[in-house]
């Protein structure tokens, strides 16, 4: 299975303007998140969140999930996986080390997607992408680093680890949705994440670890509803329509979109300001977005430089 460059040449505009309309949604999402976990314990927030989806799914797409082949349902189990042990060891990660450190670390999954992506199903990245990549990668460094005298602790590998997590699980979104029913994998993997996070929420409250109050008023129920309904109900049917459609690469690049709307929503609704270096990176990263989706390399270095060892042959 390969990502050559005829596959981004025949990436519908839809699919790209999907994944990044995402990118936008989960940049608005961190302000709410951390609203919610002021009040809310991380698991609480969970298994509510993903619980309500799961019952979205199930409600809407019963039927079609009982016509659904075991394979569709394993794959979903997996995604699932991968998205539950990714946001496992984010939230473990945050209460040992920086919010700034976290976001740095987190966008090595740019690094990780191709990598996991050509070991795991042989999806090949081309220099475009590779290019992009590496320019984004520079672009996240300026945005996220942390300032400061700050050291490298436990809470800074949880966080790597879920960078990892959430690499494996974009590659794997692209390699299963070709093979399998979109509906169906957006499902299992929610429904798989509810049922794990509620059973995680119910272990730590029967061995009272889940002893924070739980206030549940007008502001949670609007702020639980966009989480569960458009982040992650929503969210799962449009990543997965999306990335049967869109190279793995290019999408971990149209995802890296994300810091610069969350930096952009906290401008808006704050008045945060991102400061020179912050606003270069956000900059390169849409950069890096430009340059894979133009085939910036292949336009300088001419097609047979662009290509990485190995390539297969393009079609066109």
């Amino acid at each position: 299975m390969e990502e050559t460059r005829s596959d981004l040449q025949q990436v519908p505009w839809r699919a790209e303007g999907a994944l990044i309309a995402l990118a936008l949604m989960w940049g608005t999402s961190h302000v709410v998140t951390k609203s919610i976990l002021a009040t809310h314990s991380p698991s609480f927030y969970t298994s509510t969140r993903f619980g309500i989806a799961a019952l979205c799914f199930g409600l809407i797409f019963a039927g079609h999930l009982r016509r659904s082949r075991w394979e569709e349902i394993r794959r979903g189990i997996l995604l699932g996986l991968c998205s539950l042990m990714g946001i496992a060891f984010y939230v473990t990660g945050l209460v040992f080390t920086q919010a700034s450190k976290a976001g740095f670390i987190t966008g090595l999954y740019l690094v990780f997607t191709p990598v996991v992506a050509l070991l795991l199903f042989r999806m090949r990245p081309t220099r475009d992408h590779v290019a992009g990549l590496l320019v984004a990668l520079i672009g996240f460094a300026l945005l996220s680093f942390p300032r400061g005298q700050e050291t490298v602790n436990w809470g800074d590998v949880l966080v790597l680890l879920a960078a990892f997590s959430w690499a494996t699980h974009i590659a794997a979104t692209t390699a299963f949705a070709k093979l399998g029913n979109i509906r169906t994998l957006a499902a299992v993997q929610v429904m798989t994440v509810a049922v794990l996070a509620l059973t995680i929420h119910l272990v730590l409250r029967a061995i009272g670890w889940e002893t924070r109050s739980n206030p549940i008023d007008r502001s949670f129920l609007w702020q639980i509803g966009y989480m569960a309904l458009m982040v992650t109900f929503v969210a799962a049917l449009i990543q997965t329509w999306a990335q049967r459609r869109v190279p793995s690469a290019h999408a971990a690049l149209l995802y890296a979109l994300e810091p610069v709307s969350a930096a952009l929503f906290a401008y808006l609704a704050f008045g945060e300001r991102l400061g020179f270096s912050r606003g270069a990176g956000a900059a390169l990263i849409v950069v890096g977005v430009i340059l894979s989706r133009t085939e910036g390399m292949t336009r300088l270095l001419g097609p047979r430089a662009a290509k990485l060892p190995g390539d297969l042959p393009s079609s066109t």
